[in-house]
């Protein structure tokens, strides 16, 4: 990557953190969310090759859900 190319993608990461966020374009945080984002974490760092995002996704919130079905806390 040259300098350049390095610089111009700095300026555009100043540019999208600079951005206000509004309570409005964030969603909660949710306990599903939060378990969804967990097991999304292990199945991406156990894929091989090419995946499809839609599945991947939908993936991580069965997981999600199957952990808090199963909740004994």
């Amino acid at each position: 990557m040259s300098q350049r190319d390095k610089i111009a993608l700095a300026e555009e990461a100043k540019t999208y953190s600079r951005k206000k966020r509004t309570t409005k374009s964030m969603k909660p945080l949710t306990s599903r969310r939060y378990l969804a984002g967990q097991a999304l974490s292990g199945i991406l760092s156990n894929s091989k090759g090419q995946i499809q995002m839609n599945e991947v996704r939908r993936s991580a919130y069965e997981w999600a859900d199957f952990m808090l079905e199963t909740d004994e806390d």
